[in-house]
């Protein structure tokens, strides 16, 4: 199982709103957790944040991760990305440590 860990960095409020409206009515999300091997597909508002936006994707491995990577809703994404002027950090994470 691999996490991917990405955070959104927008402008201000209004353009994380906006990407957020768009990423939804593209139907993104629920095509993403369709996909075969996807575990985990959620986006989160982080406190104390009014311009970023975490996406938390867990995948059964980083194939089906590149898989969804290749997808006609992946494009789309980045289209809705590039039109918000989204940035995006990812973390990938194969080990998962509990204490």
């Amino acid at each position: 199982m691999t996490n991917f860990y990405v955070t959104y960095m927008l402008a201000d409020q209004a353009a994380r709103d906006k990407y957020m409206q768009e990423v939804l009515a593209s139907g993104v999300i629920e095509k993403s957790r369709e996909e075969e091997g996807c575990i985990r597909y959620e986006y989160f508002y982080p406190v104390g944040s009014d311009n970023t936006l975490f996406l938390w994707e867990q995948w059964e491995s980083r194939e089906h991760q590149a898989a969804h990577c290749q997808t006609e809703h992946f494009a789309r994404l980045g289209e809705i990305k590039a039109a918000c002027g989204a940035e995006t950090r990812i973390l990938i994470e194969d080990q998962i440590v509990e204490g």
